[in-house]
């Protein structure tokens, strides 16, 4: 952090660190995420999960906005998606049981309260009673069984995170009883995830009880929405309607901005002393809730060999990386938690920059005379195709020679994420409300273990944490899993990246949050 957002973005992060380190969180922190124990019940909770409780004036209400958006979206079905980009959109046209504040602390949303059972085996959850889906029909406790279940179905990406459920019941329309198969330490900063939304299928589409509702979607170019007149938040949205368009080249994204047409848009380092020249516009930073890594296929060879891994850790200089893909916004991590999660562990000096030794565990690998590999980048993310390029440079001064293919963000997801088909590839995770919600992709059997990994030690530890509220606990085992990760480098863990946005002078009660999401039902236009 060189720049001139430094000090702006090591006061929020002070801000976060003491509402939600001490809660375990972080941009979608929490605990790593969640911003409080996540089996600490709520009860008698306001249902009123807004952070901005000012009332509506003349001039707060009205008015469009225009937010741009880097990448398309994967669909607008958020029980059905792995793009963190979708998230953006859907947030605003679905709710969840539960929500989170910027801060990580989980409050309601279309639950007013939750009450566990003294062994935390059974949530008894009181829902909303004036939630209505975007068809006029009133969210009840069978909405939501029903959204469970399909979200818990087979075709569903994120199954396995519900696995633990055992059985959902209704008492009456508005009280619902969740039973889990064991204790879940977890089982509230998932309800709070954006995928945990809860959706009414109609016509072979779904829709949710957002503050805003779907226009229309023009793929590569723009999303159109519009107030929910008949949203539970009396004045809420202020807005009349929101625009997010699609800009991917941060040269046309601050060509819109100058020019007024874009009112939010992230912005890159190099582009801040620009904007702070403009009179009309302000910038908000924020450190991410995120883990850019370098991923690597330890199931292919040479891959599976650790030595091959450590080596590659070794030859990368990451602070290079970061001043050279990010401008110097983001903090050099050394396993896969981010700073703000108050589990978190530096492990930077497992394997520091070393290039000799980097050199000569690849000879005791039998790879002196070098080796050759495959770099997939996601197309339309320049941060993670700058990174990567960076890597290729630095990788070339030890003998690993790295081809580069630029891959359509779709074919990622499916041959990449889901299919395993790579050699390397960069990307970033976003935020999440707990630690094990980071971290259980490295169970031997997930879904999301797209780096192959096994170790029976960590899927102990894993499970382990996952079950048991005891923080002292959680701590020891969080942390003998991020030594084992900084270790055995299933992933050269590369930042936590720190995030700069742009907003018109206009723009009132944008907030960020820590999980990866956007919330335009408190944002208003200054008119």
């Amino acid at each position: 952090m060189k720049r001139n957002l430094r000090m702006m973005l090591f006061i929020t992060l002070l801000t976060l660190a003491g509402l939600i380190t001490a809660c375990g969180t972080g941009d979608t922190n929490n605990n790593a995420s969640g911003g409080n124990n996540p089996v600490t019940s709520n009860n008698g909770a306001s249902s009123d999960s807004s952070n901005n409780d000012n009332s509506s004036s003349g001039s707060q209400s009205g008015g469009s906005l225009v937010y741009a958006m880097a990448n398309d979206v994967d669909g607008l079905d958020p029980q059905r998606t792995v793009s963190a980009s979708t998230f953006l959109v859907t947030h605003n046209l679905f709710e969840t049981l539960i929500s989170v504040t910027p801060e990580g602390e989980l409050v309601p949303q279309l639950a007013t309260s939750w009450e566990p059972s003294e062994d935390e085996l059974e949530w008894t959850f009181q829902l909303r009673d004036d939630a209505q889906f975007h068809n006029g029909h009133v969210m009840n406790a069978e909405d939501v069984i029903r959204s469970f279940e399909r979200l818990r179905a087979a075709d569903s990406p994120r199954a396995g995170e519900y696995a633990n459920i055992a059985d959902i019941r209704a008492n009456g329309d508005h009280e619902l009883v969740f039973t889990l198969a064991s204790a879940d330490a977890t089982f509230l900063s998932q309800l709070a995830n954006p995928w945990s939304a809860i959706v009414l299928e109609q016509d072979g589409d779904v829709i949710g009880t957002g503050p805003f509702k779907l226009v229309r979607y023009e793929p590569q170019q723009y999303i159109d929405l519009v107030k929910n007149e008949s949203y539970y938040e009396e004045g809420k949205p202020y807005l009349d309607e929101a625009r997010l368009m699609i800009i991917p080249n941060a040269t046309t994204l601050l060509a819109n901005l100058q020019s007024g047409t874009v009112h939010i848009g992230g912005i890159t380092g190099a582009q801040l002393p620009q904007v702070e020249q403009l009179s009309h516009l302000k910038t908000q930073g924020a450190a991410n809730n995120s883990v850019q890594l370098m991923a690597m296929n330890n199931d292919r060879e040479p891959l599976n060999d650790v030595r091959v891994r450590q080596a590659i850790a070794l030859a990368v200089n990451k602070q290079d990386v970061i001043d050279g893909a990010t401008w110097g916004f983001g903090t050099p991590l050394g396993s896969h938690l981010p700073p703000l999660s108050s589990y978190f562990v530096d492990t930077l000096d497992v394997l520091p920059y070393n290039v000799d030794q980097a050199k000569e565990l690849l000879a005791e690998a039998g790879y002196a005379d070098g080796l050759k590999l495959t770099l997939s980048l996601p197309e339309g993310y320049d941060t993670h195709i700058n990174a990567g390029q960076i890597i290729a440079d630095q990788l070339s001064r030890v003998g690993i020679e790295l081809e580069i293919e630029i891959v359509e963000w779709g074919t990622w997801l499916e041959d990449i994420y889901a299919g395993r088909n790579y050699d390397l590839t960069v990307i970033s995770h976003t935020g999440r409300l707990d630690p094990h919600a980071f971290l259980s992709r490295y169970l031997s059997d997930s879904s999301e273990n797209y780096f192959n990994y096994v170790n029976e030690e960590v899927d102990q530890a894993l499970l382990e944490a996952a079950v048991t509220s005891d923080v002292q606990k959680r701590e020891e085992l969080y942390s003998f899993i991020q030594q084992t990760l900084a270790e055995e480098v299933p992933a050269l863990y590369l930042q936590s990246m720190e995030g700069i946005t742009a907003l018109h002078e206009s723009v009132q009660q944008y907030e960020s949050f820590p999980i990866g999401i956007i919330n335009l039902k408190d944002v208003y236009l200054d008119q």
